[in-house]
């Protein structure tokens, strides 16, 4: 079935991002999650298929991603399915061998589903996971912060300790890489193509960055500085 030509307000969208354009050269250390979206752009090519879970992982591919090919995005929309994401990473890329799948999910989200990595090793359905991980329930904890000022039950770490998806990757026979510095991930995104394989890169990132969100386009709110270039009206 051949893509139906864009129409009404999909037309829109170019010019609503040139207009909602955001900052994704920060180098500060723990990693801004836009800095991640920066290397990802500059690292895989037009032809990569994407899934991505849900949460603040998911706000921030939206907004900061470029995607160029129609059914090379794959979302759940306003669904929610927390863990679909791998299965979905897994039947894209068995459906096209010859394609890079990437999965771009948060640390709380791949508790969900991230069993399922047992059986892309098993079937050796090599396809690079991003994990970026704040230790947070980081969509819950920015509605709570902002709705309710409390900080209540949104840890995913313990004793002051991220979750440790290296070791995770490892006890199910995947390739797995931690990243702490901006520098650091696009080399770590290469060592995973190169393994050809399963792999989880983890990246650590700045617990309490926020995404740019509210009800509607006219109410959103911006956490970080805009580029310059940028009318904020």
């Amino acid at each position: 079935m051949e893509p139906e030509e864009p129409s009404g307000r999909v037309l829109s969208v170019p010019e609503q991002r040139k207009k909602y354009q955001r900052r994704l050269d920060f180098d500060q250390v723990p990693i801004k999650p836009q800095r991640v979206f920066k290397e990802i752009n500059e690292f895989f090519n037009e032809d990569t298929i994407f899934a991505t879970c849900i949460g603040l992982n998911q706000i921030w591919s939206s907004q900061f991603q470029r995607v160029f090919r129609p059914r090379h995005y794959l979302i759940p929309g306003g669904a929610g399915p927390l863990g679909w994401d791998l299965p979905a990473a897994i039947g894209a890329k068995v459906a096209h061998p010859d394609k890079t799948v990437v999965d771009i999910v948060g640390d709380y989200g791949i508790g969900f589903c991230g069993e399922e990595l047992a059986m892309a090793v098993m079937y050796q359905i090599p396809l690079v996971i991003i994990v970026i991980n704040n230790g947070y329930l980081s969509l819950i904890r920015q509605q709570e912060k902002y709705l309710y000022d409390m900080n209540f039950e949104v840890n995913t770490w313990y004793d002051g300790m991220y979750v440790d998806f290296v070791k995770f990757a490892e006890a199910y026979g995947a390739y797995g890489q931690r990243v702490e510095q901006p520098e650091e991930i696009k080399p770590a995104l290469q060592r995973a193509l190169e393994a050809n394989w399963p792999s989880i890169i983890e990246v650590i990132v700045d617990r309490e960055a926020d995404a740019s969100m509210d009800v509607s386009l006219d109410k959103i709110k911006e956490y970080e500085p805009l580029p310059e270039t940028v009318a904020v009206t």
